[in-house]
């Protein structure tokens, strides 16, 4: 049988979480774990060292998802894919009591998953060493399978945090160009989904960009929002596009023609063209030069959008001193300005665009008099959504606490060789003021962390995340 037959529970974690059940002293009777994000490596300073918590219930419910696929699967597949997992890959040998006890505990896994989880709201802006998700087990039987999904949960839900958390680096540059929240903002666009892991990591991934802004590309995410999030898409949106493709075809000759044609077919709507497919100071210079083409910019209902594309951003859009041509000395926001005025030309730029990029454009626009949220915006792509890894967030899932032999135990790592690694300790929570509470001996009445694992509206989902990132920007 091919492990393509096997259920895919089998497959979710590293090799060495299928061993740990053999592993546990006797008299464990439960377990605790708790997921947060340990020492993030993101510069978080604009956002007073906050990170963005998102996309636990998703993960979650997928893991859902898997095990309730395993539990209805053939006893038989299961089986044999415990034996291909551990007697073909792991060369265990299936006479040992180890290798007994270890099969015996994924065929005794009940039809319900035997775990209970809190979670923070989606959204949530938290500080580093802050529960986002607690895991626990109160089945003696089942506590190793507590552990064994951390992989899952670490892999599905650091690239939505740091996602997330991007994204709000890039909307406090615009709060702090305009001291004012901007709820529908199309001033930074998602331009990812080409570059993330599979449009799978852009499904999940990519609605972070929607916690903040409305324009986006990634139409995974719009499937997410509608699958998952309640349909309404009435605050996002993207307009047609030209690439380098469409003017390719219309030849250099014929670029200045290219883009009148592509005015004509979308003659009522925004419409964004890109300029950089030859010579983008020509380009420039021939729609203001040309009667007909300058005619047409002036009079259409709605602008036009022009998209340089290739080079250094800030050079390109505020000006080279060091250039040879005098337009792009200028720079295409001064061109643009001059030209057409930036009523009837905006500007889109979508190459290699990050928060400090953003930052320093959106600095020199201020100080030369322009406001950039009225006709700037950059596209975000993956070289801003796809250039992270796990400890850019620090997310880490950690045992905390357990039960053995009927004596409550608080668990902590604390390495005498890196101390930044040292872990929570006992049962967590998350009061009404932020702070971490640890070695709770019951409930904490305002706790953060809940078993609520419904998903809100994205409407209600932006304002929680509006409420949240006003509340982090706004503290001493």
């Amino acid at each position: 049988m091919k492990s393509h037959c096997y259920p895919k529970l089998l497959f979710i974690a590293d090799c060495y979480k299928y061993t740990h059940a053999a592993m546990y002293p006797n008299g464990v009777e439960e377990v605790y774990s708790v997921l947060y994000c340990r020492n993030p490596r993101l510069d978080l300073s604009t956002l007073n060292g906050h990170i963005v918590a998102f996309g636990m219930r998703q993960a979650i419910k997928k893991l859902y998802d898997l095990y309730d696929e395993f539990v209805s699967a053939p006893k038989e597949s299961v089986q044999a894919g415990l034996a291909f997992l551990y007697s073909d890959f792991m060369k265990l040998d299936s006479s040992t009591e180890s290798y007994s006890l270890l099969v015996g505990k994924w065929l005794s896994l009940p039809k319900a998953m035997p775990l209970t989880f809190k979670i923070l709201p989606e959204g949530s802006f938290i500080t580093s060493n802050t529960p986002i998700i607690t895991i626990s087990c109160d089945q003696a039987q089942h506590c190793w399978f507590v552990n064994f999904v951390e992989t899952y949960l670490n892999s599905e839900l650091w690239k939505s945090c740091f996602v997330a958390t991007q994204a709000a680096l890039f909307k406090r540059i615009e709060y702090d160009c305009k001291g004012a929240y901007i709820d529908e903002s199309y001033n930074f666009h998602d331009f990812s989904q080409r570059g993330m892991n599979g449009i799978a990591d852009c499904y999940a991934s990519s609605m972070g960009h929607l916690l903040f802004f409305s324009g986006s590309d990634s139409m995974m995410a719009l499937q997410n929002v509608c699958e998952n999030y309640g349909g309404d898409v009435s605050m996002l949106g993207s307009i047609p596009a030209s690439e380098h493709s469409v003017m390719c075809l219309g030849g250099e000759s014929g670029e200045l023609e290219s883009f009148k044609r592509i005015m004509r077919t979308f003659p009522t709507s925004m419409v964004s063209i890109v300029a950089d497919t030859w010579n983008l100071w020509a380009i420039i210079q021939a729609l203001r030069d040309d009667e007909e083409a300058y005619a047409m910019i002036q009079e259409r209902p709605q602008p036009i959008v022009l998209r340089p594309d290739s080079g250094d951003p800030f050079a390109i859009l505020t000006g080279d001193e060091s250039a040879s041509d005098w337009r792009a000395q200028r720079g295409v926001i001064r061109l643009v300005d001059e030209s057409f005025g930036l009523d009837r030309v905006k500007i889109i730029y979508g190459d290699a665009i990050t928060p400090a990029r953003a930052r320093k454009i959106y600095e020199w626009c201020k100080s030369n008099g322009y406001d950039p949220t009225k006709f700037l915006c950059f596209g975000v792509g993956s070289y801003a959504y796809n250039s992270g890894i796990r400890d850019d967030v620090g997310l880490v899932s950690k045992m905390t606490w357990a039960k053995i032999d009927g004596k409550a135990c608080n668990l902590i790592k604390q390495p005498i060789t890196g101390n930044e690694k040292t872990s929570l300790s006992g049962k967590v929570a998350l009061n009404a003021r932020y702070e971490v509470v640890q070695f709770l001996d019951k409930e904490l009445a305002d706790d953060r962390l809940t078993t609520e694992l419904g998903l809100p509206s994205l409407r209600d989902l932006r304002a929680f995340c509006k409420q949240e990132f006003l509340r982090v920007v706004q503290e001493a």
